[in-house]
C-alpha cells in the first residue's frame, strides 16, 4: 500500500528528516556603512565582546578540571566541549539554533538535501516536547495522518520528553522496515494515539507539474533545495508551452527551505522590481529583496496559492510575496508561522561541527511579521474529515459495544470510503457493525463485523483511494474553480 494523500489514515512505510523546519539563507548581513545587501565575514557578525573574557574562559577551565580530576568516573572532553557548546545553543530558548557536533554534522546536512530515513516530518524540540512542525508531502508520515503541532510522547515505549533534536531523531530513526511505534498528542484530544510505524528510505520530489484540458496548470512545490528554482523553470516553461491561462501553485505540507530558493521562485512569477521579502536584522536595519529577472509586466495567467497549517516557512514567504506583489488568491487553511531565517555555520568552530543560528525575521512584503501567527487565506477551505484520519490499530480488535478514539476513527473511515455508520461517537454500535459487514462483503473478506488486521489494511487501502481522488480535496477543488474563472476575466 502506498499513500500519497495529504493527511491520511494509513501507511505501511515511514521515513523521517532530522531537520526542523526551517528557511535558510546564505550568510548576508546588511552593510554597515551604506544600509544596503553586503557580505560579512563570520567573524564580523556582530557587536558583542569578542568571546569569552578571561575570567568567563578560567571559570570554563576550572570546571573542565573539577570533573576530569574530581568527577567519579572517566569523562570524555570531546563530549564535555560538545555539551558546554550544545548547553549555549539550549539556552537561547529558541527551537530553530542547533548546535550538531562532528560525529552528527554529516547526517544531518545529508537529511537537509534529500533522501533520509526516519519518520518523514520536520521535527523541533520545543521546552522538552518533541513536536511535528510538517509532514513532508507524499511521505509516511503524512500518510500515517501526522499533524502539524503533534507532540510525539514516546518510540517503542521509550519517552522522548526531555531529549535533545539528535537525541530523539536517533531513537525514532532505525535500518529499513523496522517498526516504530508512536505515542502521539494531539490538540484537543484527551488521550493519546498510537501509531505503529515501519521505517523506510525516501527520496522527495522537489517539483512537478500537470496541466488539465481546461488550460489550469498546476504546480507543486514540496520543499525548496538549492535545485528547486531551475526545476520551477522547467516545469513553467512546459506549462507554458501548453497554452496555460492560470496556475495553481500548490505549497501544501512544504516545510520550507533555503531563502535564495523561494526569492529565486518568486523571481521567475513578478513584475520587475516588485517585493518578494524584508529581512529585518538585530540592529533593526532591514533589506529588500525584489523581482531582478521576472517578465516586464509579471505573468500573464492569473496565480492561485494553495497552502494549509504544514505551510511553513520559505512556503509562507513564496505565498506572501505572490499574494502582495501578484494579487495572488491564497485558498485552503491558515499557514504554520514561522519567521526567522537561519545560517548553518559550517567550520567557523575549527571542526566539522556545525552551529546553526537564528539571525533574522522575514516580513511579508508590507512589513508585516507572520511568526506565530500564520498567513490566513482569501478563501478558508477545510478538507472532508477523513483527510485527518489514522491508522487503525493492528494489536486488536475492534467490535461491536467498543468505545474511544480508535472507534471514532473507524467511523470516520468508514464515512470517507462511502460506509457512513449512524454515528461518529466512538461507540461500536450495531450499525456501526453493518456498516462494516457492508464494507467485508463488498472487499470479499468475512463479514464478521469486527475490525481486525485484514479489514482494517483493506480500509486504508481503500482511504488512500478516496483520498487521491481529485473529486474529494475540497481545497484542490475550490483551487480549481477559482483558477478557472480568473483565466475567463483575464481574457
Amino acid at each position: 500500500m502506498l499513500f500519497k494523500g495529504r493527511t491520511v489514515a494509513a501507511m505501511l512505510a515511514l521515513t523521517a528528516i532530522a531537520a526542523c523546519v526551517a528557511t535558510y539563507a546564505v550568510l548576508e548581513f546588511p552593510s554597515r556603512s551604506r544600509g544596503a545587501g553586503g557580505q560579512l565575514a563570520s567573524g564580523d557578525l556582530g557587536q558583542g565582546q569578542g568571546g569569552l573574557r578571561q575570567e568567563e574562559l578560567e571559570k570554563l577551565n576550572k570546571a573542565m578540571n573539577l570533573i576530569e580530576q574530581r568527577y567519579l568516573h572517566p569523562a570524555d572532553r570531546k563530549k564535555l566541549l560538545d555539551g558546554a557548546l550544545q548547553g549555549m545553543v539550549e539556552s537561547l530558548k529558541d527551537p530553530y539554533s542547533v548546535y550538531k557536533p562532528e560525529d552528527e554534522a554529516e547526517e544531518y546536512m545529508d537529511a537537509l538535501q534529500g533522501a533520509f530515513t526516519g519518520i518523514g516530518a520536520e521535527l523541533r524540540v520545543e521546552n522538552g516536547a518533541v513536536i511535528v512542525e510538517s509532514p513532508i508531502r507524499g511521505s509516511p508520515a503524512e500518510r500515517a495522518g501526522l499533524q502539524p503541532r503533534d507532540v510525539l510522547l514516546s518510540i517503542n515505549g521509550e519517552s522522548l520528553y526531555g531529549l535533545s533534536l539528535s537525541e530523539a531523531v536517533a531513537k525514532i530513526r532505525g535500518p529499513k522496515g523496522t517498526k516504530a511505534k508512536l505515542k502521539v498528542q494531539r490538540a484537543g484530544r484527551t488521550t493519546p494515539l498510537d501509531l505503529e510505524l515501519v521505517r523506510d528510505r525516501i527520496d522527495p520530489e522537489t517539483v512537478s507539474s500537470e496541466i488539465r484540458e481546461d488550460g489550469v496548470g498546476h504546480l507543486f512545490i514540496n520543499q525548496f533545495t538549492s535545485e528547486t528554482a531551475a526545476q520551477v523553470a522547467e516545469e513553467l516553461a512546459s506549462l507554458e508551452r501548453q497554452g496555460m491561462k492560470a496556475l495553481v501553485i500548490d505549497v501544501r505540507n512544504n516545510p520550507g527551505g533555503y531563502l535564495q530558493s523561494v526569492v529565486e521562485v518568486a523571481d521567475q512569477l513578478l513584475e520587475q522590481g516588485k517585493p518578494i521579502v524584508q529581512s529585518e536584522y538585530r540592529d533593526g536595519r532591514r533589506k529588500v529583496d525584489v523581482a531582478e529577472n521576472g517578465a516586464k509586466h509579471g505573468k500573464l495567467y492569473p496565480l492561485v496559492v494553495l497552502i494549509n497549517q504544514g505551510s511553513a516557512s520559505a512556503s509562507e514567504i513564496l505565498a506572501g510575496a505572490l499574494k502582495q506583489s501578484a494579487g495572488a488568491l491564497l485558498v485552503g487553511d491558515t499557514t504554520y508561522g514561522k519567521g526567522t531565517v537561519q545560517v548553518h555555520f559550517n567550520g567557523e568552530l575549527g571542526d566539522d561541527s556545525i552551529l546553526k543560528l537564528t539571525v533574522y525575521k522575514w516580513l511579508l512584503p508590507d512589513g508585516t511579521w507572520i511568526n506565530e501567527q500564520g498567513i490566513e487565506p482569501d478563501i478558508p477551505v477545510d478538507q472532508p474529515a477523513y483527510f485527518l484520519a489514522w491508522r487503525l490499530p493492528r494489536d486488536r480488535v475492534l467490535k461491536l459495544d467498543s468505545t474511544g478514539g480508535d472507534v471514532e476513527n473507524l467511523q470516520t473511515i468508514l464515512e470517507g470510503v462511502g460506509y457512513p455508520a449512524d454515528r461518529r461517537d466512538g461507540y461500536f454500535s450495531q450499525r456501526t457493525k453493518e456498516a462494516v459487514e457492508r464494507f467485508q462483503l463488498d472487499e470479499s473478506l468475512p463479514a464478521t463485523g469486527e475490525v481486525d488486521a485484514g479489514t482494517a489494511q483493506r480500509l486504508e487501502e481503500r482511504l488512500y483511494s478516496a483520498i487521491q481522488d481529485r473529486a474529494n480535496d475540497a481545497q484542490w477543488q475550490k483551487a480549481l474553480a477559482e483558477a478557472r474563472k480568473l483565466a475567463g476575466s483575464s481574457e
